[in-house]
């Protein structure tokens, strides 16, 4: 089932346990199907799968998913509340696609599919000092060739939520704009996606 793009508010989302630290502040929290690079092997053969707007490389048995960035940005009554109580904002970032044949799928490609479609990777990023305006720089994601091959269409989706870390709030207190549409449309955008918040309390003044 193909997607438009929407701007819709959330209110909560599950959060994943944390691991691992980056220098700007920013934490992987769960990251499913993340190409590892093998010491002392030959750099595999890459073969790029490209249209006008998007270029997914392929390295041996993995698809290699291009950078890009999220922005964002909250609201003053936000940032006040988040810093005070030191508390984080989460990216949380789901690929799908369009499933060939789901009957004729094997055994554990099947399993991978979902409402959404056929899922491709999850990722879930953590900004722990959050400001009015928050960069996230999304890096180093792939997933199999096998689910790759499996989609009907080449074009992959991708569903992006943001909201806060629960490090201070047993709920989540922020209510954001999230995207769900073909990733290429973020690549043609200067692989550059901006997203706009506020808390949920605002909503109610």
């Amino acid at each position: 089932m193909k997607m438009k793009a929407k701007l819709l508010l959330i209110s909560s989302f599950a959060v994943v346990a944390a691991t691992g630290c980056k220098e700007n502040g920013t934490k992987e929290i769960a990251k499913t199907e993340v190409a590892v690079k093998k010491i002392n092997q030959p750099p595999p053969d890459k073969t790029s799968v490209s249209s006008k707007e998007n270029v997914l490389t392929i390295e041996g048995d993995r698809v290699i998913i291009p950078n890009f960035k999220i922005e964002v940005n909250l609201s003053d009554k936000a940032v006040e509340l988040l810093q005070k109580n030191k508390e984080s904002i989460i990216a949380s970032l789901f690929f799908y696609g369009d499933a060939a044949d789901e009957n004729s799928l094997p055994a554990d490609i099947k399993k991978e599919l979902g409402p959404n479609g056929l899922k491709l990777l999850v990722y879930d990023m953590e900004k722990i000092e959050v400001t009015q305006s928050n960069e996230l720089e999304i890096t180093n994601l792939s997933f199999p060739k096998k689910l790759y091959d499996a989609l009907y269409s080449k074009d992959i989706y991708v569903n992006i939520n943001v909201f806060s870390g629960r490090r201070a709030f047993k709920d989540n207190i922020l209510n954001m704009e999230f995207y769900d549409a073909k990733f290429n449309e973020i690549i043609s955008h200067s692989g550059f996606i901006n997203l706009n918040g506020r808390l949920l309390t605002e909503d109610k003044n």
